[in-house]
């Protein structure tokens, strides 16, 4: 690579991370797609042009930093994807973890100017796992029923982060993995007694 390739990628760096900064900034006080282009780089100082070159909207912006996150997640969750056997305390362990590590990010993202759909997402990437893992502890339902039970829980363990994010992540990421992993098995023992 020579030098003025060197630069110029460095540069681009650069802008993309003052327009992410920015961005976040911005989203505290109102959803992304409330947020125009020009606003956007006006809070980054960056000119318009420079904006186009690299994204249309605001919302590509954020969708590359969540594209990053999510990224970072599945490289670190990917041991336990691979298995197929899933060590549920381990794997909340580490989401938590994450979470923490970006606690900004995602205050933001679960805030009501974020995009907490973006969550569910990253989730629905260990359903499959996930309900083989539920079934092997004894778990049986119709298809139908399964996908509902593993909705509930995903959005209350995602509300659970969201509530945790909003106290600024006071408890311990390991405290909130439990709390979360304890009302899952709470639900799943539920659906066992039950047969």
């Amino acid at each position: 690579m020579n030098k003025q390739n060197g630069k110029t990628d460095r540069r681009v760096l650069y802008t993309k991370m003052f327009l992410k900064e920015s961005l976040l900034e911005l989203m505290k006080e109102k959803p992304v797609d409330k947020i125009t282009p020009t606003e956007l780089c006006r809070k980054a100082e960056i000119n318009r042009n420079t904006f186009y070159k690299h994204y249309y909207t605001a919302r590509d912006v954020l969708e590359e930093i969540e594209d990053e996150f999510s990224a970072q997640i599945v490289d670190s969750l990917s041991g336990f994807f691979l298995s197929g056997v899933l060590d549920i305390r381990q794997m909340l362990n580490e989401i938590c973890r994450i979470v923490y590590e970006n606690k900004d990010f995602c205050r933001i993202l679960l805030s009501d100017n974020g995009d907490a759909a973006f969550f569910e997402k990253m989730v629905m990437l260990a359903k499959d796992v996930i309900i083989k893992n539920w079934q092997k502890d004894g778990v049986s339902l119709p298809d139908d029923q399964m996908d509902m039970f593993f909705a509930f829980t995903v959005n209350g363990s995602i509300a659970l982060i969201g509530r945790w994010a909003a106290n600024d992540m006071k408890n311990p990421p390991a405290e909130v993995a439990q709390l979360i992993e304890r009302a899952a098995y709470g639900g799943i023992n539920g659906l066992i007694d039950l047969k």
